[in-house]
């Protein structure tokens, strides 16, 4: 790893940390014994993550056909490792406070990262991919790594912006020219120092340029796809003014079919605002 990289992740003073929640819920998931009852309990002690489980299992994002009552019946239409999946996703949205408006607006930074998740995850369902699940976690995670450097270097944040909009390019090049890295290389790192799966850590580290990478191409090309299609229809913003370079060699990658777009950008729309509003709810 880049030395320099290796100081801005390790930062053990500030560099967040999974809340306790999560942990108690990941060695759940791995126990063989665990019942939806016994997930249900360590859940109920977070109203917020309780509120949303069960917003979500009865939006359109599973489209269940009748209500969800009960954290046991939300953890039945959800599955175990896929909640899991999502409560990462709330926990982290949850940790990363403080960066400053002039640098970004954090509600719009997760509307497209929530954006890019979705799309993601309606891309490896449309593939009949088995965990689609870990797709929208991708997306959702893949410009973690903007939010650190947007936090630890502030100074070099608003340079990088800067000369992203003089130059008129992509922030990812100023970022590798001046910290010699960039928020993809980040928040891969970021991932594997929280001790996530390699596949996850890499559809962040990949999304960029996803033929690069060394588990999967195909699935970092959703990544990088999503991301591209997220930002050419204006989904939120992360700070990036310019749309991604889109990569041919990452279609081809994907599988996708020219044919399955239009579907894909229909239940996007249709998901969007419903998901947001289920993410971005504010703690009581």
């Amino acid at each position: 790893m880049n030395p320099k990289l290796e100081r801005l992740v390790s930062k053990s003073d500030r560099m967040p940390t999974l809340p306790t929640v999560y942990s108690k819920i990941q060695e759940a998931v791995e126990d063989p014994d665990t019942s939806f009852d016994d997930m249900g309990k360590i859940i109920l002690n977070d109203q917020g993550l309780s509120a949303r489980l069960l917003r979500l299992a009865n939006s359109a994002f599973y489209g269940y056909p009748s209500e969800v009552s009960t954290i046991p019946d939300a953890l039945t239409v959800i599955g175990l490792q896929q909640f899991k999946n999502m409560a990462l996703s709330t926990c982290i949205m949850d940790i990363f406070t403080g960066i400053p408006d002039d640098l970004v607006n954090m509600e719009q930074f997760w509307r497209k990262s929530i954006a890019c998740g979705l799309c993601a995850r309606i891309m490896a369902l449309e593939l009949r991919e088995a965990n689609s699940e870990r797709f929208f976690l991708g997306g959702l995670l893949h410009k973690i790594g903007r939010l650190i450097i947007y936090r630890e270097e502030p100074e070099k944040a608003m340079e990088i912006i800067s000369l992203s909009r003089k130059r008129e390019v992509h922030q990812h090049h100023i970022e590798t020219e001046i910290l010699g890295f960039n928020h993809a290389d980040v928040g891969g790192a970021l991932l594997s120092g929280w001790k996530l799966p390699d596949s996850l850590s890499e559809l962040v580290a990949a999304h960029i340029k996803p033929v690069l990478a060394k588990i999967s191409a195909r699935d970092a090309s959703l990544i990088h796809l999503a991301d591209f299609l997220t930002e050419a229809l204006g989904m939120g913003f992360t700070g990036e003014r310019y749309i991604p370079t889109f990569s041919e060699a990452a279609w081809g990658h994907s599988g996708l079919d020219e044919s399955s777009l239009f579907y894909i950008v229909e239940e996007l729309q249709r998901q969007y605002e419903e998901v947001c509003s289920i993410f971005l709810q504010k703690k009581n």
